[in-house]
């Protein structure tokens, strides 16, 4: 997937980034590819997601957090969204990125998937940029 060259166009259904800071709820999008041979198994794990991973998103305001999953030219792909609803989102993602259990459920997803080239430097899922807001 090629990431676009297009300068953002803000207007009242596309808040800035900075606008979009500032609000009340922040909202993320990302996306990653899914390794077919593991499918099965990422499917399984979301259907009877650890506990005291959900209670740590809960712990760090995250909310809404939805995975989605589809094909595109015979690839596999699996598309996130979630709200934070805190004042501190840098230290919320950290608390989650040092989180012993969430650590290790990491180390039983991440081989599920397939970065892609367009992930930011140490990340494992693309951030997506929104271009449509509706209240």
């Amino acid at each position: 997937m090629k990431k676009t060259n297009m300068p953002a166009i803000n207007g009242p259904t596309n808040p800035s980034a900075a606008h979009a800071r500032n609000m009340r709820i922040q909202r993320f999008g990302a996306v990653i590819g899914l390794k077919p041979a593991r499918e099965r198994y990422y499917r399984e794990l979301h259907a009877n997601a650890w506990p005291t991973v959900i209670a740590r998103l809960r712990k760090s305001h995250i909310r809404n957090f939805s995975i989605f999953i589809t094909s595109i030219a015979g690839r596999t792909y699996l598309f996130n969204y979630f709200e934070h609803v805190g004042a501190g989102l840098a230290a919320d993602l950290r608390a989650i990125a040092t989180d012993p259990e969430t650590r290790r459920w990491w180390k039983e997803t991440d081989p599920c998937q397939i970065p892609l080239p367009t992930r930011k430097p140490g990340a494992n899922w693309s951030t997506m940029e929104q271009v449509f807001y509706m209240k």
